[in-house]
């Protein structure tokens, strides 16, 4: 059963791991694991420029990007569409990120070893998405 729009934004603002999928020079795809941030519809996450994410999406900008739950009973919502990419070190970003996903403690110490890396920020606003709530199903 497709999630209400409120159980979407739920779920996007919670610290789930991403799992993102993007086009390889040779066609084929390639996913990634990613940590992302939500705010207002839209979707960020970073990248290094020496990434292969990266070259993927400087060649090909549409991505597959998918969140689930681990835990029954099981939801997902799958985003589909464009990014948009600048080089920018984001380092209040990058903590919160760190923070929300690791804890406080390990997430400002890995913050803090990546301060002053090259990073790219992606931003994606999706164009399509599909969700699904297993919870919200009738029993037959």
């Amino acid at each position: 059963m497709p999630m209400k729009k409120k159980d979407v934004e739920k779920l996007l603002g919670k610290a789930n791991v991403a799992v993102v999928a993007v086009t390889a020079p040779d066609g084929a795809p390639h996913a990634v694991p990613t940590w992302y941030e939500y705010d207002k519809g839209e979707i960020v996450f970073h990248t290094g420029p020496e990434s292969f994410k990266y070259k993927c999406l400087v060649r090909e900008p549409r991505i597959t990007l998918v969140i689930d739950t681990r835990d029954a009973p099981y939801k997902c919502v799958v985003l589909k569409g464009r990014v948009a990419m600048e080089e920018k070190n984001d380092e209040k970003r990058l903590e919160r990120m760190s923070i929300a996903y690791l804890g406080k403690k390990d997430g400002k110490r890995y913050a803090k070893s990546m301060s002053g890396q090259k990073t790219i920020v992606v931003r994606f606003k999706p164009e399509r998405t599909i969700s699904w709530d297993y919870g919200g199903e009738e029993a037959p």
